[in-house]
Protein backbone atom coordinates (compact mmCIF):
# COMPACT_ATOMS: atom_id res chain seq x y z
CA UNK A 1 0.00 0.00 0.00
CA UNK A 2 2.50 2.38 1.06
CA UNK A 3 4.81 1.71 -2.34
CA UNK A 4 1.57 2.41 -4.22
CA UNK A 5 1.35 6.17 -2.83
CA UNK A 6 -1.30 5.20 -0.48
CA UNK A 7 -1.13 5.94 3.58
CA UNK A 8 -2.18 2.99 5.54
CA UNK A 9 -4.63 4.09 8.77
CA UNK A 10 -4.83 2.49 12.07
CA UNK A 11 -7.03 -0.35 10.77
CA UNK A 12 -4.72 -1.52 8.16
CA UNK A 13 -1.84 -1.44 10.84
CA UNK A 14 -3.89 -3.18 13.61
CA UNK A 15 -4.77 -5.56 10.76
CA UNK A 16 -0.99 -6.44 10.57
CA UNK A 17 -0.32 -6.75 14.42
CA UNK A 18 -2.81 -8.76 15.00
CA UNK A 19 -1.90 -11.16 12.13
CA UNK A 20 1.97 -10.72 14.01
CA UNK A 21 0.76 -11.35 17.57
CA UNK A 22 -1.25 -14.42 16.31
CA UNK A 23 2.17 -16.29 14.37
CA UNK A 24 3.77 -14.78 17.87
CA UNK A 25 5.68 -13.12 15.33
CA UNK A 26 7.37 -11.03 18.69
CA UNK A 27 9.90 -8.77 16.65
CA UNK A 28 7.95 -8.31 13.83
CA UNK A 29 5.06 -6.74 15.47
CA UNK A 30 7.22 -4.52 17.50
CA UNK A 31 8.45 -3.42 14.21
CA UNK A 32 5.14 -3.00 12.85
CA UNK A 33 4.33 -0.68 15.91
CA UNK A 34 7.31 1.43 15.73
CA UNK A 35 6.46 1.95 11.67
CA UNK A 36 2.98 3.05 13.10
CA UNK A 37 3.99 5.39 15.12
CA UNK A 38 6.89 6.82 13.14
CA UNK A 39 4.25 7.45 9.98
CA UNK A 40 2.23 9.58 12.01
CA UNK A 41 -0.60 6.87 12.36
CA UNK A 42 -2.10 7.15 16.37
CA UNK A 43 -2.00 3.48 17.87
CA UNK A 44 -5.80 2.48 19.13
CA UNK A 45 -6.76 0.28 22.04
CA UNK A 46 -6.65 -2.29 19.08
CA UNK A 47 -2.79 -1.69 18.63
CA UNK A 48 -1.88 -1.74 22.15
CA UNK A 49 -3.60 -5.27 22.59
CA UNK A 50 -2.16 -6.64 19.75
CA UNK A 51 1.17 -5.77 21.00
CA UNK A 52 1.02 -6.56 24.58
CA UNK A 53 0.05 -9.95 23.07
CA UNK A 54 2.71 -10.44 20.75
CA UNK A 55 5.42 -9.07 23.90
CA UNK A 56 3.57 -11.41 26.90
CA UNK A 57 4.31 -14.47 24.06
CA UNK A 58 7.90 -13.21 23.34
CA UNK A 59 8.23 -13.55 27.05
CA UNK A 60 9.29 -10.12 26.66
CA UNK A 61 7.56 -9.09 30.10
CA UNK A 62 9.05 -6.05 31.43
CA UNK A 63 9.04 -4.42 28.15
CA UNK A 64 4.88 -5.48 28.20
CA UNK A 65 4.50 -3.50 30.91
CA UNK A 66 6.35 -0.37 29.68
CA UNK A 67 4.13 -0.58 26.60
CA UNK A 68 1.17 -0.86 29.46
CA UNK A 69 2.77 2.19 31.52
CA UNK A 70 2.94 4.35 28.16
CA UNK A 71 -0.52 3.51 27.03
CA UNK A 72 -1.95 4.72 30.62
CA UNK A 73 -0.02 7.33 30.50
CA UNK A 74 -1.43 9.04 27.40
CA UNK A 75 -4.70 8.30 28.17
CA UNK A 76 -5.94 4.74 25.94
CA UNK A 77 -8.21 3.21 28.50
CA UNK A 78 -8.09 -0.70 28.77
CA UNK A 79 -10.45 -3.21 27.46
CA UNK A 80 -11.42 -6.09 29.08
CA UNK A 81 -8.41 -7.73 26.41
CA UNK A 82 -5.60 -5.85 28.00
CA UNK A 83 -6.28 -6.42 31.53
CA UNK A 84 -6.39 -9.82 30.69
CA UNK A 85 -2.81 -10.08 28.71
CA UNK A 86 -1.61 -7.86 31.81
CA UNK A 87 -3.22 -9.97 34.46
CA UNK A 88 -1.01 -13.40 32.46
CA UNK A 89 1.96 -11.22 32.79
CA UNK A 90 1.91 -10.68 35.80
CA UNK A 91 1.45 -14.03 36.82
CA UNK A 92 4.13 -14.84 34.98
CA UNK A 93 6.54 -12.97 37.11
CA UNK A 94 4.95 -14.07 40.50
CA UNK A 95 3.90 -10.60 40.92
CA UNK A 96 0.24 -11.73 42.14
CA UNK A 97 0.18 -8.43 44.16
CA UNK A 98 -0.25 -6.81 40.93
CA UNK A 99 -2.58 -9.51 39.66
CA UNK A 100 -4.59 -8.37 42.32
CA UNK A 101 -4.46 -5.34 41.73
CA UNK A 102 -5.33 -5.20 37.78
CA UNK A 103 -8.45 -7.30 39.37
CA UNK A 104 -9.61 -4.28 41.30
CA UNK A 105 -9.09 -1.87 38.72
CA UNK A 106 -11.64 -3.93 36.34
CA UNK A 107 -14.34 -3.79 38.72
CA UNK A 108 -13.63 -0.12 39.13
CA UNK A 109 -13.36 0.43 35.85
CA UNK A 110 -16.72 -1.11 35.26
CA UNK A 111 -15.47 -3.64 33.72
CA UNK A 112 -16.79 -7.52 34.10
CA UNK A 113 -14.16 -10.18 34.83
CA UNK A 114 -15.55 -13.58 32.83
CA UNK A 115 -14.03 -16.76 33.34
CA UNK A 116 -11.43 -15.68 30.32
CA UNK A 117 -10.00 -13.64 32.92
CA UNK A 118 -9.02 -16.24 35.34
CA UNK A 119 -8.54 -18.95 32.57
CA UNK A 120 -5.69 -16.64 31.84
CA UNK A 121 -4.52 -16.53 35.00
CA UNK A 122 -5.08 -20.18 35.59
CA UNK A 123 -3.12 -21.30 32.71
CA UNK A 124 -0.19 -18.22 33.38
CA UNK A 125 0.53 -19.68 36.88
CA UNK A 126 0.33 -23.91 35.31
CA UNK A 127 2.76 -23.10 32.44
CA UNK A 128 5.11 -21.31 34.92
CA UNK A 129 5.05 -24.59 37.31
CA UNK A 130 3.01 -22.86 39.93
CA UNK A 131 0.33 -25.56 40.71
CA UNK A 132 -0.83 -24.23 44.05
CA UNK A 133 -1.28 -20.28 42.66
CA UNK A 134 -3.55 -21.83 39.81
CA UNK A 135 -5.77 -23.91 42.52
CA UNK A 136 -6.01 -20.92 44.41
CA UNK A 137 -7.34 -18.44 41.61
CA UNK A 138 -9.30 -21.43 41.02
CA UNK A 139 -11.25 -21.03 44.38
CA UNK A 140 -11.17 -17.26 44.25
CA UNK A 141 -13.22 -17.66 40.68
CA UNK A 142 -15.80 -20.12 42.83
CA UNK A 143 -16.23 -17.67 45.47
CA UNK A 144 -17.09 -14.51 42.46
CA UNK A 145 -19.64 -16.93 41.37
CA UNK A 146 -17.84 -17.55 37.91
CA UNK A 147 -18.42 -20.64 36.25
CA UNK A 148 -15.41 -22.34 35.18
CA UNK A 149 -15.42 -24.13 31.89
CA UNK A 150 -13.67 -27.28 30.26
CA UNK A 151 -10.41 -25.00 29.73
CA UNK A 152 -10.35 -24.03 33.37
CA UNK A 153 -10.45 -27.70 34.46
CA UNK A 154 -8.33 -28.94 31.31
CA UNK A 155 -5.35 -26.77 32.10
CA UNK A 156 -5.76 -27.13 36.42
CA UNK A 157 -6.15 -30.53 36.51
CA UNK A 158 -2.76 -31.29 34.29
CA UNK A 159 -1.16 -28.46 36.25
CA UNK A 160 -1.94 -30.37 39.14
CA UNK A 161 -1.15 -33.77 38.00
CA UNK A 162 2.26 -32.90 36.93
CA UNK A 163 3.04 -30.79 40.28
CA UNK A 164 2.47 -34.15 41.75
CA UNK A 165 -0.91 -33.77 43.38
CA UNK A 166 -3.14 -36.79 41.81
CA UNK A 167 -5.55 -37.00 44.00
CA UNK A 168 -6.21 -33.13 43.79
CA UNK A 169 -6.29 -33.69 40.59
CA UNK A 170 -8.49 -36.65 40.26
CA UNK A 171 -11.01 -34.73 42.65
CA UNK A 172 -11.45 -31.91 40.01
CA UNK A 173 -11.59 -34.58 37.04
CA UNK A 174 -14.78 -35.83 39.25
CA UNK A 175 -16.46 -32.72 40.14
CA UNK A 176 -15.87 -31.52 36.07
CA UNK A 177 -18.06 -34.25 35.31
CA UNK A 178 -20.68 -33.73 37.90
CA UNK A 179 -20.95 -30.39 36.06
CA UNK A 180 -21.86 -31.82 33.06
CA UNK A 181 -17.80 -30.84 31.11
CA UNK A 182 -16.94 -32.96 29.11
CA UNK A 183 -12.74 -32.84 29.30
CA UNK A 184 -10.22 -33.96 26.51
CA UNK A 185 -8.59 -37.58 27.19
CA UNK A 186 -5.27 -35.96 28.06
CA UNK A 187 -6.72 -34.67 31.53
CA UNK A 188 -7.65 -38.10 32.40
CA UNK A 189 -4.32 -39.46 31.17
CA UNK A 190 -2.36 -36.69 32.86
CA UNK A 191 -3.86 -37.84 36.60
CA UNK A 192 -3.18 -41.44 35.26
CA UNK A 193 0.58 -40.90 34.53
CA UNK A 194 0.55 -38.96 38.11
CA UNK A 195 -0.84 -41.64 40.06
CA UNK A 196 1.14 -44.49 38.90
CA UNK A 197 4.84 -42.14 39.21
CA UNK A 198 3.63 -41.53 42.47
CA UNK A 199 2.09 -44.88 43.81
CA UNK A 200 -1.37 -44.17 44.36
CA UNK A 201 -4.08 -46.14 43.65
CA UNK A 202 -7.68 -45.50 42.53
CA UNK A 203 -11.49 -46.71 42.79
CA UNK A 204 -11.78 -48.75 39.84
CA UNK A 205 -15.37 -48.66 39.75
CA UNK A 206 -15.55 -45.05 39.77
CA UNK A 207 -13.55 -45.10 36.38
CA UNK A 208 -15.57 -47.87 35.15
CA UNK A 209 -18.57 -45.70 35.75
CA UNK A 210 -16.88 -42.54 34.45
CA UNK A 211 -15.55 -45.16 31.42
CA UNK A 212 -19.19 -46.22 31.08
CA UNK A 213 -20.58 -42.03 31.22
CA UNK A 214 -18.03 -40.49 29.05
CA UNK A 215 -16.51 -43.23 26.58
CA UNK A 216 -12.62 -42.60 28.52
CA UNK A 217 -10.25 -44.41 27.55
CA UNK A 218 -6.94 -44.31 28.44
CA UNK A 219 -3.05 -46.17 27.84
CA UNK A 220 -2.60 -46.11 31.14
CA UNK A 221 -6.02 -47.70 32.25
CA UNK A 222 -4.18 -51.05 34.10
CA UNK A 223 -3.29 -48.18 36.66
CA UNK A 224 -5.46 -48.21 39.66
CA UNK A 225 -6.17 -45.61 42.46
CA UNK A 226 -8.66 -44.81 45.37
CA UNK A 227 -9.45 -41.95 47.17
CA UNK A 228 -7.73 -42.14 50.05
CA UNK A 229 -4.35 -41.98 48.23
Amino acid sequence: MEEKGLKPGSNEWNTVLIACSKASETSAAVQIFRRMVENGVKPTIISYGALLSALEKGKLYDEAIRVWDHMLKVGVKPNVYNYTIMASIYTAQGNFSRVDAIIKEMVTSGIEITTVTYNAIISSSARNGMSSAAYEWFHRMKVQNIDPDEVTYQMLIEALANDGKPRLAYELYLRAQNEGLVLALKAYDAILKSAKTHGATIDVGEVNHLIERNFIGSRFAAVTMSHSF
